[in-house]
C-alpha cells in the first residue's frame, strides 16, 4: 500500500476532519451571462504553417497525443509536449507557440536532450509526458515523464526544465543527487528521480521557493521535491494517481485523495506543519479530478469531478467548500476540461463523448452551463480533448484535441470566446 520503509505517509503530520461548512456568500460575484462577438474556434497543426494540409513539422516522428502536457511561460508563449506512445521506444516532442502566431515551433526531443548528458540508455523510452509543464519559482517549466503504461520493470521517470528565455531544455534528473526507487528506498542519485516509477501530475507555484509536487504512477505518491537540494519527501497519497493537484503560494496542496480501498476525499496538505485535513468528504471511489483553476480571486479554486462533472468552489485561506458551483455536460464518459476567463466571470468547459463535442459556459460563481459552441464539425475523428490548464491568450484559451484511435491527427484547439 504506497511507499514503506524510512518515508512516512503525510509528512508525520495528522489527519484532521472538517465540518463540511458553508459560507453563505460566495466571494466571486459572477455578471450574468452577457450577449456578444460569437464564440469562434479553430485548429492549429502541428505542420510547416499550421494547416491540415500542409507537411508535418517534424518528419518522422509520430505524434499521437497531448494529455495534460502544455504549459505557459511569463511572456504568454506556450509550450506542449508531444507523446509518440510507444512502449519501447517511446520519445516526447517539445513545441512552442507563440502569442497570436498560427504555427508551431519545433523546441526539442527528451531523447536528445538525455542524450546530450549520457542519461538516455540502449533501449530506454519514455512514451509520455503526462504531467502539466508548470511554472516554477525560477522561471522554468518543469515536466516529468512516464517511462511506460506500466513502469514495473522500466527504467523510470525522468525530470526536465524548459528556460523560457533560452528555450533550452534541461534534464534536471540526471543530475539529482538522489533517486527514490519503487520499494522506497533512497539511493543516490541514478539519473531518474523515480526508479520503476512513472509521474503523473506536477505541481508548483512561482511564488513557493525551489519546491515541486509530484504524484507517482503506478503507486499514487505525492511527493515534495527540493529544486535546490534535490530532496525527496513524501507527503501524501491517492488513489486516483490525479494528473491535476493545485499549488497556492504558501507551499500548501489540494488534491483528491486517500488511502486504497478507503473512501475519497479532497484534501490539504500544509506545507509548513506538515499535516493533512479534509475539505470535502465522501467521494467517490472511481471519481477524478478533471481540472482545477485558479479564478480571479487568488485565494478561490474551482475544482472539476471528472465523472459527476460537479465544479465546487474551495477557499484555500478559510480552508472550506463555499456554496455555488454548477454540473455541466451531459452523458460525456469524463469531463477533463476547464477554462476560467481572465476578468474572473465565466468558467468554460470541452466536453466530448466520443459522437459529439461541445464547448460549455457557466458563471464562475455558480449558475446554469449552457452550451456555447457545438464543435464535432471542425474536430471530425478528434473527440478528445484533455489537458491546457487554464491557458489564455487575450480572450482565447487553448487545449489539445486527438483521439486514442491512431496517430498524427493530433492539434491544438483554440477558442476565441468574446
Amino acid at each position: 500500500m504506497g511507499f514503506r520503509g524510512n518515508i512516512v505517509w503525510f509528512g508525520g503530520g495528522a489527519i484532521r476532519t472538517f465540518q463540511q461548512g458553508l459560507i453563505l456568500v460566495f466571494l466571486i460575484f459572477a455578471a450574468p451571462l452577457e450577449a456578444g462577438a460569437e464564440p469562434s474556434v479553430r485548429l492549429i497543426h502541428f505542420t510547416t504553417d499550421g494547416t491540415a494540409e500542409a507537411g508535418p513539422l517534424l518528419p518522422g516522428f509520430v505524434m499521437h497525443s497531448v494529455w495534460s502536457g502544455m504549459g505557459q511561460a511569463e511572456d504568454g508563449t506556450i509550450y506542449i509536449a508531444v507523446s509518440n506512445h510507444d512502449e519501447v521506444l517511446g520519445n516526447v516532442a517539445i513545441f512552442a507557440l507563440d502569442p497570436g502566431a498560427d504555427r508551431m515551433r519545433f523546441i526539442n526531443d527528451i531523447k536528445s536532450v538525455s542524450e546530450a548528458v549520457g542519461n538516455w540508455r540502449e533501449g530506454e523510452g519514455q512514451y509520455k509526458v503526462h504531467t502539466f509543464l508548470e511554472r516554477a519559482s525560477d522561471g522554468r517549466l518543469y515536466f516529468a515523464t512516464m517511462p511506460a503504461t506500466k513502469p514495473a520493470g522500466r527504467r523510470g521517470a525522468h525530470l526536465y526544465a524548459l528556460d523560457p528565455e533560452t528555450e533550452t531544455i534541461e534534464d534536471v534528473s540526471a543530475r539529482a543527487p538522489v533517486t527514490v526507487t519503487r520499494r522506497a528506498e533512497i539511493v543516490p542519485g541514478r539519473g531518474v528521480l523515480l526508479e520503476e516509477l512513472g509521474i503523473k501530475g506536477i505541481g508548483a507555484h512561482p511564488e513557493f521557493a525551489d519546491m515541486l509536487y509530484l504524484m507517482a504512477h503506478d503507486n499514487g505518491a505525492l511527493l515534495r521535491y527540493d529544486l535546490r537540494s534535490g530532496s525527496v519527501q513524501a507527503v501524501g497519497v491517492s488513489s486516483s494517481i490525479s494528473y491535476a493537484f493545485h499549488v497556492d503560494e504558501d507551499g500548501d496542496v489540494y488534491y483528491l485523495g486517500g488511502l486504497p480501498d478507503q473512501p475519497q476525499s479532497f484534501l490539504r496538505y500544509d506545507a509548513q506543519t506538515g499535516e493533512t485535513s479534509v475539505l470535502v468528504g465522501g467521494i467517490a471511489e472511481d471519481e477524478e479530478v478533471g481540472m482545477i483553476a485558479q479564478t480571479a480571486n487568488a485565494d478561490i479554486v474551482l475544482v472539476l469531478l471528472a465523472k459527476s462533472k460537479e465544479v465546487f468552489p474551495i477557499h484555500t485561506k478559510n480552508e472550506r467548500r463555499l456554496r455555488g458551483g454548477t454540473s455541466c455536460g451531459q452523458n460525456w464518459w469524463r469531463l477533463f476540461n476547464m477554462a476560467v476567463s481572465p476578468d474572473g466571470k465565466d468558467v468554460y468547459y470541452v466536453s466530448n463523448n466520443n459522437s459529439r463535442a461541445v464547448i460549455w459556459r457557466a458563471p464562475v460563481g455558480g449558475g446554469k452551463c449552457v452550451e456555447m459552441l457545438d464543435v464535432e464539425g471542425l474536430l471530425g475523428s478528434r473527440n478528445l480533448a484533455f489537458g491546457g490548464r487554464n491557458i489564455w491568450v487575450g480572450d482565447r484559451f487553448f487545449t489539445p484535441v486527438w483521439t486514442h484511435e491512431g496517430s498524427n491527427d493530433l492539434a491544438i484547439l483554440e477558442v476565441t470566446v468574446n
